[in-house]
């Protein structure tokens, strides 16, 4: 019996160590998945943008505060883009074309205002208040509009519109993480 229990043991060991080594691998495999990205990133889609967004920020706050920052930037740099817009709708009527001009001066208003807005509720802790207003950014109202006149978007515009969700994307899955 003395036998039987020895390699009992034995096969136990065997795939006790097989197991530690496997988690092992798999730990690792998750540490160099997150390797270079901030902490406050690693639930994000795009974890590399949200680690540039929050640029060495040691805590939450800081954190949400630096990627807002950055984000605000970006629609502020949209929102000068709306004298470009006219000429790209010469094929439309003038009202048309003026109704386009102003959803979109409204719109790229909107993001900035929000976005301002949320960094107002994040430094008054309101938590519930600061998603409300990084989850309402967009400029989604003046694409609509291109797309009802069948009016082609602009291209560093529909790029930059993108960047801009992709950013307030990475805020919300900063700011969820308290």
């Amino acid at each position: 019996m003395p036998e039987m229990a020895s390699k009992r043991y034995h096969s136990l060991s065997l795939a006790f160590v097989a197991t530690v080594a496997l988690l092992l691998l798999a730990s690792n495999r998750a540490e160099a998945r997150f390797r270079g990205i901030n902490s406050f990133c690693t639930t994000a889609d795009q974890r590399l943008l949200c680690t540039r967004m929050v640029h060495g920020a040691t805590n939450w706050h800081d954190a949400v505060a630096n990627a807002i920052n950055m984000s605000l930037e970006l629609a502020t740099n949209i929102k000068s883009m709306l004298p470009r817009i006219g000429p790209l709708l010469t094929d439309l009527s003038p009202e048309s074309r003026d109704s386009t001009i102003q959803t979109c001066a409204e719109n790229f208003d909107s993001a900035v205002d929000n976005l301002k807005e949320a960094l107002t509720y994040l430094d008054a802790g309101d938590k519930g208040s600061l998603n409300t207003y990084l989850s309402s950014v967009t400029i989604s109202d003046c694409i609509d509009a291109f797309d009802q006149f069948s009016a082609p978007f602009p291209d560093t515009l529909s790029k930059a519109a993108r960047v801009l969700g992709r950013q307030v994307n990475n805020i919300l899955a900063v700011s969820q993480q308290i």
